[in-house]
């Protein structure tokens, strides 16, 4: 019979004050990675719980005090095991809700918030809470889905506020940021709402002179929590306040449509340089060459994009951003000393 601890041992194992709250918290982490791995190392343990081996054998000693049924045995197979089907008792989670677990698996974004170790304490908790039948459905979808909300060929913007402004978060504080725009620097007094990562990064969604406002979190430079509340707007949902104000942005006027004869190789790229709602315009899978208009949000981001290109575009029209784009084709030539520039 499985035999279940009702509560876990504090009184007899460990010692008042903040060293006793530490000590507590290893001693169940120890307990939950033998309930999940059925047997460890003390090296391996050691290594987990960033302690020494003597450490973790102290620990054990006063766990079987306690009357935990820790087990150990000598030699290269040896280690620390628990007596036959014992579990502490923690919550139950369902078949279906273990199949989405490797979803949680954001350790990235985690670490940049500053979350990295508590993430690992509950996802080690509940691992433990898994029946056999459970844990291995989760295991099942963690070696069949991956998430990875970084985008390709690029490292994440620094963002040295982004703890600041989790705790303003967490606390439900205002604050008070330098924000970069444009390169001009400006203090913004503002009530942080919540935190998205989109796209590799991160944005505080907050309220400011009762209008809600998106800041790219790179671009904070320093950030001074205030002693006043947020006022949270009542029904305030972040998810959706995300959504809306990607619409926002994506139905923006477009400042230039731009009608392009290009070769099939560069559409994949050039669909990720245009508007959400000009992308469908650009096909990813014809072969040779494509004529196509497509929008940009700017004549100077155009001209950007295309010169990019090189030879694999041309402008047909507007005329005069044929015009602009050769005369900075000529000017280069030139720079290098092509000859019948």
């Amino acid at each position: 019979m499985r035999r279940v601890l009702p509560e876990f041992p504090t009184s007899s194992v460990v010692y008042s004050g903040d060293h006793g709250l530490v000590r507590a918290s290893r001693m169940m982490s120890l307990l939950l990675h033998l309930q999940v791995r059925g047997q460890a190392s003390g090296k391996d343990l050691a290594r987990q719980l960033e302690v020494s081996e003597r450490t973790v054998q102290r620990d054990v000693d006063a766990l079987v005090a306690a009357g935990v049924p820790v087990r150990s045995a000598r030699g290269p197979a040896g280690g620390y095991s628990l007596d036959g089907g014992y579990r502490t008792r923690l919550t139950g989670v369902g078949l279906d809700e273990a199949g989405a677990l490797a979803f949680l698996g954001l350790s990235g974004p985690a670490q940049q918030l500053g979350l990295g170790e508590v993430l690992e304490g509950a996802r080690i908790k509940v691992w433990a809470s898994l029946t056999s039948e459970a844990r291995k459905r989760a295991g099942d979808a963690a070696a069949r889905f991956h998430l990875d909300p970084m985008r390709w060929y690029g490292t994440p913007e620094p963002v040295p506020c982004l703890s600041q402004l989790a705790e303003a978060v967490w606390r439900d504080r205002r604050v008070r940021m330098t924000y970069v725009r444009d390169g001009q620097s400006a203090l913004r007094d503002v009530e942080p709402m919540g935190l998205v990562l989109a796209g590799g990064d991160w944005y505080l969604i907050a309220f400011r002179d009762g209008r809600r406002r998106t800041y790219r979190i790179s671009r904070v430079t320093a950030v001074e929590l205030l002693d006043e509340p947020v006022r949270r707007p009542a029904g305030f949902d972040l998810a959706q306040s995300w959504l809306d104000t990607r619409a926002e942005l994506e139905r923006e006027q477009t400042a230039v449509e731009v009608t392009l004869r290009i070769a099939a190789s560069a559409l994949p790229r050039l669909r990720k340089m245009v508007p959400v709602h000009g992308q469908d315009a650009i096909p990813v899978s014809v072969t040779g060459e494509a004529e196509i208009t497509v929008a940009f949000e700017s004549e100077v981001w155009a001209r950007e994009a295309i010169l990019s290109f090189g030879s694999a575009a041309e402008v047909l029209s507007p005329l005069a951003m044929r015009e602009r784009i050769a005369a900075e084709l000529k000017a280069t030539s030139a720079r290098y000393g092509v000859s019948g520039a």
